[in-house]
């Protein structure tokens, strides 16, 4: 595939969004947009654990019991 070939799933997306603006409504159509847009996802679960301190003794780090709360970096 080039970068001049679309990927889009419609060949024409116009045709498209007008055959489910006449299937649906405007109003639903555009609620639904906008409610897509505006709606914030759920975080992802963990896959892992949280480390505890024989792992991370194992991988050559510091227990986090021995660090310090002013050491560790801020997550911003």
């Amino acid at each position: 595939m080039t970068r001049l070939e679309t990927t889009t799933p419609f060949a024409d997306l116009n045709a498209a969004l007008s055959q489910i603006t006449a299937d649906f409504g405007k109003w639903r159509v555009l609620s639904a947009l906008l409610r897509h847009l505006f709606v914030r996802k759920r975080p992802v679960a963990m896959l892992s654990p949280p480390l505890n301190a024989h792992m991370r003794r194992d991988i050559g780090l510091q227990p986090l019991g021995d660090l310090a709360i002013d050491r560790l970096p801020p997550r911003f």
